[in-house]
């Protein structure tokens, strides 16, 4: 591989990023935004705590970008989602593993994001030989984009492919815990003993999430019955608010 070529290709991968680097982090924003909703929708609708479903995005860095290319042997690109498929990524952590294929169904559903089923990847149901578990959704997002012409301004849908990660947070911890140890690909005897040894916390950590599972019913029946942060559940305005938004709001829309 000529040294030019690499020099071309991390300019190109530069240029970019100082070009529509910002865009792409709002975007990311949009995304985090709209999953956010979506979380909120199915906690309620569920019983459950806002706090039961965290989202969180991020853009891939740049130099994250170059490594891949490297590990690729340096491919051809224009824009870097011609090599990556996860130059936005999202993960949602829900507190029960039930909860993780409720909210997938639920962003399957969804008119902001469009799921390509053929590359849904459930580690849950079928852990790597790590241990890492996770459902992996690779996503066409909806937005608008302003296009110019004649001097006029005309709002177009566009669509960005994103990552989105569901796990639980035990599988969270474990991921985090485990995604740049040294001994990860090492085939050392240390890192033999590294890969046992972390396979078998992983089944711990599933065997805990098993039983997290059996306490669901329980804060689906605390919750219900707690007072809503704004929100009375006898019907009653809280002191200094409006009649109009007491009561359940998983049935009213407060405009």
């Amino acid at each position: 591989m000529k040294s030019s070529h690499r020099e071309n290709l991390a300019r190109r991968a530069n240029r970019f990023y100082l070009r529509y680097g910002s865009e792409v982090e709002n975007l990311c924003r949009l995304v985090e935004v709209n999953l956010t909703q979506l979380c909120i929708a199915y906690a309620l609708n569920n019983q459950l705590p806002r706090e039961a479903l965290e989202v969180v995005t991020r853009v891939k860095p740049q130099t994250s970008f170059i490594d891949k290319l490297e590990r690729l042997g340096w491919p051809e690109f224009y824009y870097p989602t011609d090599i990556i498929r996860d130059l936005i990524g999202a993960r949602v952590v829900c507190w029960f593993v039930d909860d993780c294929y409720g909210i997938q169904k639920m962003i399957e559903q969804s008119h902001g994001f469009n799921v390509n089923s053929d590359e849904t990847e459930d580690f849950i149901a079928n852990a790597k030989l790590s241990g890492y578990r996770s459902i992996h959704l690779m996503a066409d997002f909806t937005y608008d984009s302003v296009s110019r012409g004649d001097g006029s301004h005309e709002l177009t849908p566009r669509t960005m492919v994103c990552e989105i990660q569901i796990r639980s947070r035990l599988q969270n911890a474990f991921g985090q815990l485990t995604h740049d140890f040294p001994y990860k690909s090492s085939n050392s005897e240390a890192g033999t003993q590294y890969q046992e040894m972390v396979a078998q916390m992983a089944e711990s950590l599933a065997e805990q999430d098993r039983a997290a599972s059996q306490i669901r019913q329980f804060v689906r029946e605390a919750y219900k019955h707690e007072k809503r942060r704004g929100f009375s559940t006898d019907g009653k305005s809280e002191p200094g608010m409006s009649p109009r938004l007491s009561g359940d709001v998983s049935g009213d829309v407060v405009e």
